[in-house]
């Protein structure tokens, strides 16, 4: 004879098996999260969105309308964990970590703002003003510390893989780590002006607002505004 006990603990197990292999989520109620290829054991998607529903207001993500985690061609030609595009972010799913996870979803979300409210972000080019001070005293530190930087363009505020490799092939990220302190969130932000917005964003959200506050006041301020409702 089957007891009600024994019904309750196979709806349960039957429940926690869905769940375990869910392969569809949703964000704020209404951005769809779609698991295209399996990630790494240890990483809980709930837990990944429980999160960001907590540190994140839901209208910094009106742009996105799905998240895909995945392996992607794009991803793979650009060497990039995550990209943004038409209202979508893809993300690999070889990320190592929940952290990894976060800060590319908040990372790529600041590139999601960009697409409808760069010209609010960018049109009074103070944020501009404040990357390229902080790229002139970067040029005059790397030049003491003997490296060749007149053969990379400091003023460009585009990206550019040229100066991208300077960066990451030449001098390195451990090495650039203790040159930009107090001066970039890290050597990523100093690669173009929009990832110095999108470095700050991740900061704001994921890491220390009064550190971003005291080093980068002016994309500090244009983060409220936009967090506050400012802009949108």
């Amino acid at each position: 004879m089957i007891t009600r006990n024994k019904i309750v603990e196979a709806i349960r197990n039957s429940t926690e098996r869905a769940q375990a292999n869910a392969r569809e989520y949703l964000l704020f109620g209404r951005i769809y999260v779609y698991i295209n290829s399996p990630v790494m054991p240890e990483i809980d998607i709930r837990s990944i969105i429980g999160h960001i529903e907590d540190i994140m207001p839901p209208h910094m993500m009106e742009e996105i309308d799905e998240i895909f985690i995945g392996m992607f061609d794009e991803n793979d030609d650009r060497e990039l964990e995550a990209h943004y595009e038409s209202g979508a972010l893809f993300i690999s799913n070889m990320l190592a970590t929940e952290t990894d996870y976060l800060e590319n979803i908040v990372h790529e979300t600041a590139h999601s703002l960009e697409s409808k409210y760069g010209l609010n972000i960018y049109g009074d080019r103070k944020i501009e003003e404040e990357f390229l001070g902080k790229r002139r005293r970067l040029f005059h530190i790397l030049k003491q510390e003997g490296y060749e930087v007149e053969k990379v363009n400091f003023e460009e505020v585009e990206y550019s893989k040229e100066f991208d490799n300077f960066l990451y092939q030449e001098i390195g990220y451990d090495v650039l780590n203790s040159l930009v302190v107090g001066l970039f969130v890290s050597p990523y932000g100093a690669t173009s002006l929009r990832e110095y917005f999108a470095n700050g964003f991740e900061e704001y959200f994921l890491g220390d607002r009064s550190y971003l506050m005291n080093t980068s006041a002016q994309l500090y301020r244009k983060i409220l505004e936009i967090v506050e409702d400012e802009l949108l």
